[in-house]
């Protein structure tokens, strides 16, 4: 099967007066047809560099980029018959025009016939539950209804792979939940669309995505299942403590105990006592630990993993998973 998307050793970089910034370095990844795949880093890390060249915007420094077996370079015409693209700041929209009236426009550009036009119009405003505000001005609409319309306006010629950079940004949570259902049920599920979501969302992330990749500074550091990225990423996993009271030289004893790697003192008073306790293996409960806190006559108030998900993998160096993953 030919993947959806194929990057090998994809690279890019540009100059600014302070120097070279190298938005992406060496990046290789390949993503299944009818697969939802997420992209997860901070800001700066290449997120929308890379989906602009995959989307035929620019043009990589290095290596090739192939969507359903087209180059994005060489073939460029070709990729865009086949991508639907959404970007979160998208202002193209006219706004006084009516929400029908902007697909209208937008059809016409990719070249639907007036009844194909009508007809996926008509299904999009449906499907978006955006019927009723369909005749009514662009300039009219909320941020969720905006959102919505830019979508349907990526979905108008039924592309088979959908590029979404952060498409739930500055929507209400009731607005971002209806379109995240929308786009997993309905676009990925039923229509074996392929889709390539960035955000910063990681609960987002975590629920939509079959795979995930992590982005930072330019690098794909790890690609996989969100679950077994988070439980990798888990390793050596980061608890957070709480005891009532002044330490009292708690932490020196904590730190001395086999299971733990390291103590992190992270604020005291009079009352509390915060630490955060990098375990070696966080599965395994160490009894070493209550029986110093009993000894100490210690009140614990509050112990439990801190929570980090996906964002403790920016935080570790690249695993042999990671490695394998991505190809390096």
């Amino acid at each position: 099967m030919v993947p959806a998307l194929q990057i090998s050793r994809l690279s890019h970089s540009f100059s600014t007066a302070s120097g070279a910034v190298h938005a992406l370095r060496d990046v290789s990844l390949e993503i299944a047809p009818g697969e939802f795949f997420g992209l997860f880093g901070p800001n700066g890390a290449g997120k929308t560099t890379l989906i602009r060249i995959l989307a035929t915007l620019i043009i990589p420094t290095a290596g090739e980029a192939r969507l359903h077996g087209f180059d994005v370079v060489r073939e460029a015409s070709r990729v865009r018959a086949l991508i639907g693209l959404v970007f979160s700041n998208e202002n193209s929209f006219y706004g006084r025009l009516t929400g029908a009236q902007n697909l209208e426009y937008f059809a016409a550009l990719q070249k639907l016939s007036g009844e194909e036009s009508r007809r996926r119009i008509g299904e999009l405003l449906e499907l978006f539950d955006l019927t009723p505000a369909g005749n009514a001005p662009f300039q009219s609409y909320s941020t969720g209804m905006r959102q919505k319309l830019n979508v349907a306006r990526a979905l108008l010629h039924n592309p088979a792979v959908v590029f979404l950079d952060e498409p739930t940004k500055g929507m209400d949570v009731f607005s971002a939940e209806t379109l995240r259902t929308l786009l997993r049920t309905e676009f990925v599920e039923r229509q074996r669309k392929t889709v390539l979501l960035t955000t910063h969302d990681l609960q987002e992330m975590e629920s939509l995505c079959d795979r995930v990749g992590i982005l930072e500074a330019g690098r794909l550091r790890a690609a996989g299942p969100p679950a077994e990225l988070i439980r990798e990423g888990s390793a050596g996993e980061v608890f957070r403590l709480e005891l009532a009271g002044p330490a009292n030289g708690i932490v020196e004893v904590i730190a001395r105990l086999p299971a733990v790697q390291s103590v992190h003192l992270v604020y005291q008073t009079e009352t509390t006592t915060v630490l955060d306790l990098t375990l070696n293996d966080p599965l395994s409960p160490d009894a070493g630990l209550w029986e110093a806190l009993a000894d100490r006559k210690v009140k614990v108030k509050r112990y439990g993993p801190k929570d980090d998900g996906l964002v403790s993998l920016l935080k570790r160096p690249a695993t042999s998973h990671a490695r394998q993953q991505v190809g390096d």
